[in-house]
């Protein structure tokens, strides 16, 4: 079963953050409720909308002290072989006016999925790539159009590797200006950010990002979702953990933070890094040992919402 979120009816600009801790220290926007789906059960059920979670544009990491070389081991002395995937036929989302935001999975089936944001540079994305396929596991990639004209090789790689490849827009840029404190996008700026990021990362890989999107810094009023859903969008894709790599988290604490046992992930859980954070690298291959020893399959998000 695919539980999905329903969007509320207020109009305007408003923020979401899909994770009830995340760092900001905005105040949310006042008298803006939306549906959203509760981790701990399986029923919609109606919270406050808070503060956004920040992405790509927060302090790097090179203050962060790393406990081990990221490099170390992990250099393949061949490419890894393309993985042959079979896609799952993804079902529609049901609602015929909006994009609708997938938060997480059936916890009926131990799966897992991680998903990780690019938007500024490399990162780790090589290394990363060579401890999926050493473990023969698929994630997602939420990826930039600027990002993949940057980088249009290892975008190529994601995909002939069965990796998901979703839109990330093409700068992100906030759809409502909330996070950064600038001025909301127009219309056309919105639909821009969108189709311009689909073209890029359709040129590097073959593959379009439909219907897979999710917003830069959780910043979405109901126009936005609206438009998603025109542009062939149907699902916008959310998390039920994010590491906080970005807010100093080490690979020890993103462990308890999101592994098996954790409230944040478990059955159905999705996992949200960043490929720039070495943090969030360093705790990778633990969380995949983790979860495969604990019987999970760690899948695509398309696999999640197709099963």
């Amino acid at each position: 079963m695919i539980l999905i979120t329903a969007i509320a009816v207020a109009f305007g600009a408003r923020t979401v953050n899909l994770d009830p801790h995340a760092h900001s220290t905005h105040p949310a926007p006042s008298g803006t409720t939306i549906a959203m789906i509760d981790p701990n059960v399986t029923e919609t059920a109606s919270v406050i909308a808070v503060a956004p979670t920040a992405t790509e544009t927060l302090p790097p990491t090179a203050t962060l002290a790393p406990t081990l070389s990221p490099t170390a081991t992990l250099v393949p002395t061949e490419p890894p072989t393309p993985t042959e995937v079979v896609h799952p036929t993804v079902p529609p989302s049901g609602n015929d006016t909006e994009s609708v935001i997938f938060e997480r999975g059936t916890s009926a089936t131990k799966q897992i999925a991680f998903t990780f944001d690019a938007g500024e540079g490399p990162g780790y994305v090589s290394q990363i790539l060579d401890l999926l396929a050493k473990y023969g596991v698929h994630a997602s990639f939420g990826v930039t159009g600027a990002w993949a004209e940057q980088n249009p090789a290892l975008v190529k790689r994601m995909v002939d590797e069965g990796h998901l490849v979703f839109n990330h827009t093409e700068n992100h840029k906030s759809f409502t200006g909330y996070s950064p404190g600038t001025e909301p996008l127009t219309e056309q700026e919105r639909s821009d950010e969108i189709t311009q990021a689909n073209a890029a990362i359709e040129a590097a890989s073959g593959v379009t990002t439909q219907p897979f999107f999710r917003f830069p810094y959780n910043d979405y009023d109901e126009q936005a979702l609206i438009l998603l859903k025109q542009l062939g969008y149907d699902y916008t894709l959310g998390y039920t953990c994010d590491t906080q790599a970005w807010n100093g988290n080490t690979a020890d604490e993103i462990i308890q933070l999101c592994g098996p046992d954790a409230p944040k992930a478990g059955p159905g859980g999705i996992i949200l890094m960043h490929v720039v954070q070495e943090q969030d690298f360093l705790a990778l291959e633990p969380l995949i040992q983790a979860y495969l020893a604990a019987g999970y399959q760690i899948v695509s998000m398309d696999v999640m919402i197709g099963s």
